[in-house]
């Protein structure tokens, strides 16, 4: 059964706290062009463009050795994990999403660390602890979204199944989970969904996060 729980009292300093998530898009309210990540306190000099990681909907994408056609469009940067993808069809994300006719689903995503959102890292690393302890394999900037007229457009509501392949070298007995961030300091964890050792799949919400794979 699909798993979804909030990290108790034990979180509650960092979940209040600014998350420091700075994934930027055109037309959410930042100057930044699709596809181009900032690092926190970035004064736009150490921008990451990521034209070549572009994939349009329906587009192959190797996850873990197996090729799987992602839905959505968009950017798809990570290089620390063996292939992302959006699991449902075009049709279930737009209902699922709540989008209008001329809208589309886009996501943008990007390997991250301590440097680029260490307020994000410091959530992460007290859910793990809170949790009793575990290996962070890697962590994801993600914000999924629409455009409409060339333009990115942030969305609040809804979710969509995400598959990421699991970096090299993780533990593939230990138990796979999320570990999400989102601004402001909610914390949430995601349960493996699926039973492929070497992927884990999720509900990857609308809007902005970060998602921490960890082994236990």
């Amino acid at each position: 059964m699909k798993m979804k729980k909030t990290v108790a009292a034990i979180l509650a300093a960092t979940m209040v706290m600014s998350t420091g998530i700075t994934v930027c898009a055109a037309g959410s309210g930042s100057a930044a062009p699709i596809g181009v990540e900032k690092t926190e306190g970035s004064s736009g000099s150490s921008t990451t463009t990521a034209a070549s990681a572009a994939k349009s909907s329906g587009a192959e994408i190797s996850v873990a050795g197996s090729n799987v056609k992602t839905s959505v469009s968009g950017v798809y940067a990570a290089e620390k994990v063996q292939g992302v993808a959006v699991m449902n069809s075009l049709a279930e994300v737009r209902s699922k999403l709540n989008l209008s006719g001329s809208q589309t689903p886009y996501v943008m995503i990007f390997d991250t660390d301590t440097k680029k959102s260490s307020k994000a890292m410091d959530s992460i690393n007290a859910a793990v602890t809170a949790l009793g302890g575990g290996e962070i394999a890697a962590t994801l900037n993600i914000n999924l979204g629409a455009k409409e007229k060339g333009r990115f457009v942030s969305l609040s509501d809804g979710s969509v199944g995400m598959v990421v392949g699991l970096p090299k070298g993780v533990d593939t007995t230990k138990s796979i989970s999320i570990i999400c961030v989102r601004p402001g300091g909610k914390t949430t964890i995601l349960e493996d969904t699926d039973t492929n050792p070497k992927t884990v799949t999720f509900e990857l919400q609308a809007g902005l996060g970060t998602y921490a794979i960890v082994a236990q």
